[in-house]
């Protein structure tokens, strides 16, 4: 009688190999405001109104799921 064994296919990279540590708080302001000094006025007026709109949009919905 024959016996196969299967070996499942494992990774050769441990997980503990991959040290990626998150941005600080400082960082990721630091970049967000990078990016938005490259705005211009128009830009911004547009972003604004949209996050005002889906702030708007979040409450109603919070509102009607209580």
């Amino acid at each position: 009688m024959l016996t196969v064994t299967c070996k499942p296919d494992v990774s050769e990279t441990s997980p503990s190999a991959q040290n990626e540590t998150l941005p600080s708080d400082f960082e990721i302001s630091r970049r967000v405001l990078r990016i938005r000094a490259g705005w211009s006025v128009g830009e911004r007026v547009r972003r604004r109104r949209e996050a005002e709109h889906r702030f708007a949009d979040l409450m109603i919905k919070l509102v009607e799921a209580a």
